[in-house]
């Protein structure tokens, strides 16, 4: 079975004996794999388990197949941000540690896929379901905005459905921080995301502001959501970008009288290719659109803890003390493991939902949902 996963005997006994075990591979890029991962708690002092398995993704990235410039200033990025992230809209990171050349990182297992895998199963997502979906990726968003890092690469390929329809934000392969630490802005000048759902500052070529081309980003996942479609046509470069500076976009026929007015107003601000024009995150919050739904205007106490915790990371990282990977390693050296992040040192974050008639809640985290139509 090891050898069927990529795996040695000696790397399934090391991650055995730390409670993991691989069971299938669910997608592999160029240098990463993706796996479903059953985890066990080890026995407590009498030999006893304290929970029952549960299922984990597990991202292995082998950094002998990987480019030179992935791993040294991509990877680091990655790590050093996910070990800090700590938000009930943003897919939670169980553990992180490596081994040789290999690093693994498991986390949360979504067990509906990703949200363009959906659409193209389910159809277009209904408007209140578009509304519960999009608060919780403009608060995940503003999690990452206050903690002054930029996702670059918000797509509904990396939007994750769990078993109770609540969507978690993931893949922070291209994020990194947006100032250095006297907390002036560093434009970005790297070619980031996919070219569907980049802005059109990003593609002139010239150094952007990331915050508020995530805002784009956002804006072409609410358009895929409500129509099933692309808001422009990206086979040609030149021509999407005439299409993203005329705003030459429209909604599909067949939905375009269904959908609110507060909605088509929203898409139009976020698909606003001035900057200075575009919603940022609070507008989006505060918008008449979410506002249809009082029971989304407010924040429960699981999202108000993350806010606060993304003013203490940022305060620390202006301070300059930004909790490099390197701070906290524990070694152990018959195994050649280096933890980055130990699930035994985790605070548990707040389990506090809106109760509301059609709100489920997930059973782990109890977020507020709609249930699914």
């Amino acid at each position: 079975m090891s050898a069927d996963l990529g795996q040695s005997p000696s790397e399934e006994a090391t991650l055995q004996s730390r409670g993991y075990q691989l069971l299938r591979k669910l997608g592999e890029g160029s240098y990463a794999k993706v796996y479903l991962t059953e985890f066990k708690l080890r026995e407590n002092s009498v030999g006893e388990s304290t929970k029952s398995p549960s299922n984990l993704a597990c991202k292995v990235i082998d950094t002998v197949k990987a480019p030179k410039d992935f791993v040294k200033k991509f990877l680091p990025r990655e790590l050093e941000i996910l070990v800090k992230l700590n938000h009930p809209h943003i897919i939670h990171v169980h553990s992180i540690f490596q081994r040789k050349t290999k690093y693994f990182i498991f986390m949360r297992f979504a067990e509906h896929g990703d949200l363009l895998e959906f659409i193209l199963k389910k159809g277009s997502i209904s408007e209140p379901q578009a509304r519960v979906w999009i608060r919780q990726l403009a608060l995940a968003l503003q999690y990452l905005h206050d903690m002054e890092i930029a996702h670059r690469d918000l797509k509904c390929e990396n939007a994750l459905i769990t078993n109770n329809y609540n969507l978690k934000l993931a893949d922070f392969g291209f994020a990194r921080y947006i100032v250095d630490c006297n907390g002036k802005n560093i434009p970005s000048e790297t070619y980031c995301g996919s070219l569907s759902y980049a802005a059109p500052e990003i593609l002139r070529g010239m150094p952007y502001h990331p915050k508020i081309a995530d805002l784009w980003s956002l804006g072409v996942i609410l358009y895929i959501m409500l129509n099933k479609a692309m808001p422009f046509d990206d086979t040609n470069i030149k021509r999407l970008y005439e299409q993203q500076s005329n705003k030459r976009w429209r909604f599909r026929a067949k939905f375009v009288d269904v959908l609110s007015d507060q909605v088509k107003k929203l898409a139009a601000h976020l698909l606003e290719p001035d900057i200075a024009k575009r919603w940022r995150v609070e507008q989006i919050l505060n918008s008449d659109w979410l506002a249809m739904d009082p029971r989304l205007t407010q924040l429960n106490h699981a999202e108000r803890l993350a806010m606060q915790h993304a003013q203490e990371e940022r305060k620390k990282y202006l301070e300059g003390r930004k909790g490099s990977i390197a701070v906290g390693k524990k070694k152990t050296s018959a195994d050649e493991i280096t933890m980055l992040k130990d699930p035994k040192n985790q605070h548990d974050a707040a389990k506090t939902a809106i109760s509301s008639p059609g709100i489920v809640e997930d059973e782990d985290e109890k977020e507020s949902v709609h249930k699914k139509k």
